[in-house]
């Protein structure tokens, strides 16, 4: 399968609680602009037996022309808990 028509995981890491956040860029094509990069911060709270058939909620996107300019405008979200914690709760009704 070519790299473009997969979802690459550029960055993971465990969640204190349990879980995970993640992000994942997908190369894609633009008329006007070429080779362009879809990223999303996903954020996943089930257990791992829990995970099956559940797609993990995305928190936030960035689109840009590297995989690197991607993960750059993701990466202080991801490593921040409470900026994970309050996407979630923007998520979820109260």
């Amino acid at each position: 399968m070519p790299w473009r028509l997969r979802t690459r995981r550029a960055y993971t890491r465990a969640l204190p609680a349990g879980g995970f956040v993640a992000i994942d860029v997908l190369q894609t094509r633009s008329m006007w602009r070429g080779r362009m990069y879809e990223g999303k911060l996903v954020v996943e709270r089930r257990a791992k037996s829990r995970r099956q058939g559940h797609v993990p909620p995305v928190i936030g996107q960035a689109w840009g022309r590297t995989l690197e300019e991607v993960v750059q405008q993701l990466l202080p979200a991801a490593q921040y808990n409470p900026a994970i914690g309050a996407a979630i709760l923007r998520l979820e009704p109260v």
